[in-house]
């Protein structure tokens, strides 16, 4: 009886024991099955892409400057005898052409018509000569003689058309007197100043610059130029002038031409210039939402195959929708535009706008 009990006991172990094993190889099963099924599932995400541009980025140069007039011109006396008028004040408008001073003028007058009438004669004493000549009545040193007192009547003419001229002084620029030397009475010479004229149609932006930024701009090149008594202006000039030798600080000087619309404009006020650089450099760029995180630890995702892979890129953002690309990206890389917040390494992606 007690070895028969101890066969049951036995045969019952044993059960229990070959049960255990069954059902460890059937957990082992189905955890192989439920393994080869997570392994067997990739999401696939669906993305846009883009390939880099290569862009001209030019460099912008901004320095302050101030304004001065285009041109101070001192009027001259061309003529001597008293002054009849002599009209505009310090501080006044003039404009070209407008009268400012009237001097006596009956013996330019004089000369003048004496001068057009010896003209007229000569002219008429040389077609006569001309005529003779051909028929050979008169020498050709007779002709010559004729020809030459034909040039000193015109000479003659010119001088006191001139002289006649000078009698009435007009102001040659669109200005404003700065100073006035002449009054009604004064009795004229040659070369004695008359008035101080302050060009305004024409001003002149000066500036100094850094050697390292000449080479950044050329003459005539158009800069941009705001004033800061006129904000939310905008005025555009020509560069006119770029000096060769610095001054004491080491800057050189260059001016800008403007033209002054509407006499807004004065000598004395401030403002600065905005240059864009004559030429560019051939750069990477990509757009800024490509990048994930900030600009300076910020990454992107390449496509590779029919997944991604994440690579680190060193830029800068160029403006709200461009990314400058400096290191990390090739002109021939696939980069992914969207669909980036669902994406890590080895990602599985399909391509939707391709």
């Amino acid at each position: 009886m007690k070895r028969f009990k101890k066969y049951i006991a036995t045969a019952i172990i044993s059960a229990v024991l070959v049960f255990a094993v069954i059902q460890l190889i059937r957990s082992k099963k189905e955890s192989e099955i439920e393994m080869s099924a997570l392994q067997q599932y990739s999401p696939v995400v669906p993305v846009e892409v883009v390939t880099p541009e290569n862009v001209e980025i030019r460099h912008h140069i901004t320095e302050n400057g101030v304004l001065s007039s285009g041109a101070e011109i001192t009027i001259l006396s061309e003529t001597s005898g008293k002054v009849l008028s002599a009209k505009g004040n310090i501080g006044e408008k003039v404009h070209v052409g407008q009268i400012l001073v009237m001097v006596e003028n009956e013996l330019a007058e004089s000369q003048y018509q004496l001068a057009i009438s010896n003209l007229v004669h000569v002219e008429k004493d040389l077609a006569r000569y001309q005529n003779l000549a051909e028929g050979e009545a008169v020498t050709q040193q007779q002709l010559e003689t004729m020809r030459l007192k034909h040039r000193e009547a015109q000479t003659q003419f010119i001088a006191s058309k001139k002289q006649l001229e000078s009698t009435t002084i007009t102001s040659p620029v669109n200005g404003v007197i700065a100073n006035r030397m002449v009054e009604k009475g004064t009795y004229l010479l040659p070369s004695v100043p008359l008035y101080t004229i302050v060009e305004q149609d024409r001003m002149i932006f000066t500036l100094h610059m850094a050697e390292e930024d000449l080479h950044e701009i050329g003459r005539d090149q158009e800069a941009e130029i705001t004033i800061d008594s006129f904000p939310g202006e905008t005025f555009m000039g020509p560069i006119i002038g770029i000096s060769t030798v610095p001054d004491l600080s080491g800057r050189y000087k260059v001016e800008i031409e403007l033209y002054n619309r509407g006499g807004m404009l004065r000598a004395g006020m401030s403002g600065s210039v905005l240059f864009t650089s004559k030429r560019g450099d051939e750069k990477l760029v990509i757009p800024r939402r490509c990048v994930v995180g900030s600009a300076r630890e910020g990454k992107v995702f390449i496509i590779s195959g029919d997944s991604v892979l994440s690579r680190m890129v060193n830029g800068r953002t160029l403006n709200e929708t461009q990314f400058l690309i400096m290191d990390g990206v090739g002109v021939h890389d696939t980069i992914v535009l969207s669909g980036q917040l669902n994406l890590d390494e080895g990602s599985k992606v399909r391509i939707i706008n391709q």
